[in-house]
């Protein structure tokens, strides 16, 4: 965290100037966007917390609010506190009601990837205003936060504007400097070339987990590797909200289980959509799509740059007006500002396939299949015959399940995807599922059906899922194990083209697929889904058949 040459003379400089008033001090301490700041007072150990309060106005929803403050000499803790409260009007409920996130930069500026010092989304802003506020000092830091060193400067204390009721909220930020220290932890990444095991196979991971710097109940480290043992999982995408963090630390927890495959990676967090990249990112990868000049597009390209796959999630899920405040950015709607031939993976199922009105915010009574996941699958097959060859795959955007009987429907590996790789290590894993090898077990490892997916012509060509013949027909062949009792369905170019019941475990079958004249620059796709009649248990990636 420490300043480049010349900003550290203007640190120390600020550090002569504490006394002065805060306006004299605008262009003085160390930030490219301080002329456009109010620095709302000073904070130094032992002058008592600084309190900064506002309104929240219904067209500010889904901005940023950047708000300054000044560091004094001799800070060694930040602790940063909020709250906010409807103003007077219509009872709010989880459809209308204002939600506002937090974050913390650093003395060089709201833009500077450097000082990116943490984001807690609105978990903390739930809490009495004094109750667990977030803290950074050198040795340590809040879940989500990045420990190091104080430096003197002007500090933003970001607040997202996620979401307005009609009547708007009334907000405080609390913020206190105190002379604690300690030392700067050392860094203990996870080893990028570890090979958990050398022989080919299919290995099964969860696209989508939050862990430990994600929420204040998640479990830890420990409990993590426990419960996703417990479903099967052999990789296991370690995606925390906004931060990296959490990459400097889990060497430890790879080294203590050599036989899983842990893959850091982020939850980019915008208020039009939300994206994981899987692999190891800047410290801070931009995720305020809107704010100033950030878009979703810079935001791609340098999850690109670092060679970390790129995943729309939950791209259908709760979606236009009536949802926009219960999940704040979850429906994608950055679809014409992306580029689609850079996007890895695609989520068509996120959390339990077999879903109550509570999970989806829905008046449905009992069970019934996710209904997000049918309008994700259309958007996927969309962006197939437009050409865009992307693997679709599950997460369970779990934080962990406390109770044991809830783990199988909610938990982490509640669905699961199937990769087959020569090796369980991030680079054969990450040319897999480029490839489409790949198949999602929406009721997770250990209770959904095993199914292999081929496709052969006449000349010796062959693939599996997610590979593609030149031929004008070929012989698809399906191997299911487990899945006696149930349908198997093949699909092309997203129409139906056939249902056979599954009779026999195991089950083989074969059908023959030719190419369609509705088929797009990929060709003609087909692929097939299992239903045990209740809800789909497979969604197989598609192989193609193109022209030679």
């Amino acid at each position: 965290m420490s300043g480049h040459p010349d900003k550290q003379f203007t640190r120390q400089l600020c550090a002569l100037l504490t006394a002065v008033p805060a306006a004299a001090l605008l262009l003085a301490c160390g930030n490219s966007q301080a002329p456009q700041q109010q620095i709302e007072g000073l904070c130094q150990p032992g002058a008592g917390a600084l309190q900064i309060s506002g309104v929240a106005e219904t067209a500010q929803a889904k901005t940023y609010l950047p708000i300054a403050f000044e560091v004094g000499t001799g800070t060694g803790r930040i602790e940063v506190g909020y709250q906010w409260a409807e103003r007077a009007g219509p009872p709010s409920s989880p459809l209308t009601a204002t939600t506002l996130d937090l974050g913390l930069w650093g003395p060089d500026g709201y833009r500077d990837p450097e000082q990116f010092r943490g984001w807690s989304g609105s978990r903390q802003g739930r809490l009495d205003l004094d109750q667990a506020p977030v803290f950074i000092e050198a040795g340590a830091a809040e879940r989500g936060y990045v420990p190091g060193e104080i430096d003197p400067g002007t500090w933003f204390v970001e607040l997202g504007i996620a979401a307005v009721s009609p009547q708007g909220a009334d907000w405080t930020v609390q913020v206190e400097c105190k002379a604690a220290g300690g030392s700067l932890p050392a860094s203990d990444p996870v080893d990028l070339a570890h090979v958990a095991r050398s022989q080919p196979g299919w290995f099964r991971g969860d696209f989508h987990m939050h862990g430990f710097h994600s929420q204040a109940t998640a479990p830890d480290w420990d409990g993590f590797i426990e419960q996703s043992r417990a479903a099967g999982l052999d990789f296991l995408m370690v995606t925390e909200y906004v931060t990296g963090r959490h990459w400097q630390t889990l060497g430890a927890v790879q080294r203590a289980h050599p036989d899983l495959l842990i893959w850091p990676g982020r939850e980019v967090i915008t208020y039009f959509g939300h994206v994981n990249t899987h692999g190891e990112t800047p410290l801070s990868l931009e995720y305020r799509h809107g704010f100033e000049d950030v878009s979703i597009a810079d935001i791609q390209a340098g999850a690109v740059a670092a060679d970390a796959l790129f995943q729309i999630n939950h791209p259908t899920i709760f979606p236009g007006p009536v949802f926009q405040n219960l999940c704040r950015g979850c429906e994608f709607e950055l679809g014409d500002q992306i580029d689609w031939s850079q996007v890895d993976t695609l989520e068509v199922l996120t959390g339990p396939v077999l879903a109550t009105g509570d999970d989806v915010g829905l008046p449905i009574p009992g069970q019934t299949e996710n209904p997000f996941m049918q309008t994700a699958i259309d958007l996927w097959e969309e962006q197939l015959l437009a050409g865009h060859k992307i693997t679709a795959v599950s997460g369970s955007d779990s934080k962990g399940v406390d109770a044991p009987e809830e783990r199988e429907r909610k938990g982490y590996g509640s669905s699961a995807t199937a990769v087959f790789a020569p090796q369980l290590s991030r680079t054969a894993l990450k040319t897999a599922i480029r490839a489409g090898h790949a198949y999602v077990q929406t009721l997770g490892a250990l209770r959904s059906p095993q199914v292999e997916f081929t496709i052969s012509t006449t000349d010796g060509q062959t693939g599996i899922y997610g590979d593609a013949v030149q031929a004008e027909t070929a012989t698809l062949t399906t191997s299911v194990i487990g899945g006696q009792g149930q349908t198997l369905r093949y699909i092309a170019n997203g129409e139906l083209v056939l249902s056979v019941p599954v009779l026999t475990d195991p089950f083989v079958h074969e059908q023959t697929a030719s190419r369609l004249p509705n088929e797009g620059p990929l060709g003609t796709f087909w692929r097939i889904e299992l239903d045990n009649g209740e809800v789909r248990t497979v969604i197989g990636n598609p192989v193609f058949l193109q022209g030679s």
